[in-house]
């Protein structure tokens, strides 16, 4: 997975589920003003990316909306 060159996307987490902060620091930042501010305007490899991370952290992460659509 190529690096992102979005700002809100640099601040994800590497990989690392083994990580005892990961969850949280993924938590935080998904929930966070910022992210949902940006996401609306991900194009192309950026948005890519995104999908690609979400995807391999998935089945740990669960959001209490979508960031998306307003709650």
């Amino acid at each position: 997975m190529s690096s992102p060159n979005h700002p809100i996307l640099q601040q994800f987490p590497p990989i690392d589920r083994s990580s005892p902060d990961f969850h949280d620091q993924l938590d935080k930042l998904l929930c966070g003003q910022e992210y949902e501010q940006s996401v609306p305007d991900l194009q192309g490899d950026n948005l890519i990316w995104l999908v690609d991370y979400l995807d391999k952290v998935r089945s740990r992460v669960a959001l209490p909306h979508s960031p998306l659509k307003p709650a």
